[in-house]
């Protein structure tokens, strides 16, 4: 369990990074601005498993603390949450550039980067708030 937290977000930040720069394979939806619905939630989990990998590192420095994602969750960590939303706001970021600057299937687009740093900013008020749910248990 130890080495997926590990390896998780730099895995989905490759994905995320691989899928956004070259030319997409997914059916188009007739629905207008859908793809901003895609990288909300796309950076949404982004931020959640950057805050995971960087609470992981922390605790696996604590010698002889055993710890679970729900330790992960009940601890609010306002610094590791800044931490991990300005890694996936910058990554947002130079992923918009590098389609504008090295995709030629893709284009760079300010919306997208709005509704990436959306979902990372939503998914710092979840992480909070579900840490007071779990410790109010």
């Amino acid at each position: 369990m130890q080495k997926l937290i590990y390896w998780l977000a730099p895995f989905y930040t490759l994905c995320i990074a691989i899928g956004s720069l070259t030319d997409s394979k997914i059916p188009k939806v007739d629905i207008n601005n859908i793809d901003k619905v895609y990288h909300t939630v796309a950076y949404f989990i982004m931020m959640v498993v950057w805050y995971v990998f960087f609470y992981h590192r922390f605790f696996e420095r604590q010698l002889n603390f055993k710890y679970t994602l729900i330790t992960i969750f009940s601890e609010w960590s306002k610094t590791i949450a800044i931490g991990a939303a300005v890694i996936s706001t910058v990554i947002g970021g130079s992923i918009e550039l590098g389609q504008g600057f090295i995709s030629q299937n893709r284009s760079m687009d300010i919306y997208d980067f709005i509704a990436n740093t959306s979902g990372i900013i939503i998914a710092v008020f979840v992480l909070w708030i579900l840490s007071f749910v779990i410790t109010k248990r």
